[in-house]
């Protein structure tokens, strides 16, 4: 493929995968976008292939759509992820609730509804976690609930005892299983909201917004809010500050050094 006419479907690919999911690529992420290309034609064959035949391709069905979201999206997780903003979430956000419906957006391969389900359960906290992301594949992975045993190292040792390491593998305890389940949802589809209108006390959706733009993110946080009950909790990342042009959706509050977003 001619540099003109790879320079032309980074282009198409950009825009198409904001299209399909929200997620913007800027120019300071190109490079990324080029090296997912690369894997992507690889796994297709398609490398001699026009930008426009390339396009085509992957709109043609739902099932190669869902295979380009798979390798477009940033799967990126760990157990106890910014442990001390979950534990004010817990221990002073939520303080004296006996029962709990979570949601966790942007959930990859699934340490994240668990770590939640694990601080659920050592607080006897009834309920239910559902994670929830637009890549089937890591889906998959997480419904398995078993990882490398080194991800032991991220797990706090109190919380140890809800997993079992083995014959170099880590797996979720039966009973952590069977509080989380998981499901497909586009942020940016209402559709996929249908079901969930105001189901969830909290959701969490920690560093998926930090690659949506503006327009994008107003159509995710709307999403987000359907899905809360009156007064339920937004948690971003500890890092993430929602703007003012969004106080319309969410009002913000600070517990301890941490920013939390209240439904309007």
């Amino acid at each position: 493929m001619k540099t003109e006419e790879r320079s032309r479907l980074i282009e198409l690919l950009r825009k198409l995968i904001y299209e399909l999911t929200g997620n913007y690529y800027p120019d300071e992420r190109m490079k990324i976008l080029e090296y997912k290309l690369e894997r992507l034609l690889k796994e297709t064959g398609l490398e001699s292939s026009s930008p426009e035949e390339i396009i085509s391709f992957f709109m043609r069905t739902p099932e190669r759509r869902k295979q380009l979201i798979n390798l477009m999206t940033v799967p990126e997780t760990r157990f106890f992820r910014e442990r001390e903003q979950l534990e004010v979430l817990f221990d002073v956000v939520l303080k004296g609730r006996s029962f709990l419906d979570m949601g966790s957006v942007g959930c990859s391969t699934g340490q994240e509804p668990y770590t939640l389900a694990m601080m659920m359960k050592r607080r006897n906290i009834s309920g239910k976690v559902v994670g929830m992301d637009v890549n089937e594949e890591v889906l998959e992975k997480a419904r398995r609930g078993v990882y490398k045993a080194s991800e032991i190292k991220d797990i706090p040792e109190e919380y140890r005892e809800f997993v079992a390491v083995e014959n170099g593998l880590l797996e979720i305890r039966k009973d952590i299983k069977r509080m989380v389940e998981f499901r497909s949802v586009n942020l940016i589809e209402p559709e996929s909201f249908a079901s969930l209108k105001g189901r969830f006390d909290v959701v969490l959706c920690r560093n998926v917004l930090i690659y949506f733009d503006t327009k994008s993110k107003e159509i995710a946080l709307s999403n987000l809010r359907s899905s809360l009950r009156k007064g339920g909790i937004l948690v971003l990342s500890s890092t993430e500050i929602l703007g003012k042009e969004f106080y319309h959706l969410f009002e913000p509050f600070k517990e301890d050094r941490f920013f939390f977003y209240r439904r309007t």
